[in-house]
């Protein structure tokens, strides 16, 4: 059985005093950030990764941008409220907080996330047992026999140099 996630507003404390006010992350938000993640992706690519002098079939590179793009996205979404901030929030502004301090906004994609993340590592409850019988399962599986014992001698093994 799944627990069903918060859907309130909840705060983020980062650091330096900053705190996000940030709506609830949903399936259909996450899909939509990650894909216009790699809409903007795709066309950084076929029109400034080459004066950028960076290639975008690097997997470094492209995982870097997507991280951040991901990021910036998540922030644009969620943050409704914030405080220790001296501005108000707005797309740009939010922007530029994600762009200007990129630890804090690592703090942020953390935090953000890391209820999905606890969830999906705890399973809530629906995983199975490390044992691999559920819990109130019944074992149906007999034991094993005793193992057979070991080819008497070795195949041989064909020659393949030249």
């Amino acid at each position: 059985m799944i627990r069903l996630g918060n859907r309130e507003p909840v705060w983020l404390d980062l650091a330096d005093g900053v705190r996000l006010q940030v709506r609830p992350i949903t399936t259909p938000a996450y899909a939509m950030i990650q894909a216009q993640a790699e809409r903007v992706f795709d066309e950084w690519a076929a029109n400034r990764a080459e004066t950028e002098g960076l290639d975008p079939a690097d997997e470094s590179v492209r995982r870097g941008l997507m991280r951040a793009l991901m990021i910036k996205g998540l922030a644009l979404y969620a943050v409704i409220e914030w405080e220790g901030v001296d501005a108000p929030v707005t797309d740009d502004t939010v922007a530029a907080f994600i762009d200007g301090h990129p630890l804090l906004a690592a703090l942020f994609y953390h935090r953000y996330l890391v209820p999905l993340e606890d969830r999906y590592s705890e399973g809530n409850a629906s995983g199975p047992a490390p044992h691999g019988i559920l819990a109130g399962a019944q074992d149906i599986a007999e034991a094993a026999g005793k193992p057979a014992a070991p080819a008497a001698t070795n195949a041989p093994i064909a020659n393949t140099s030249p």
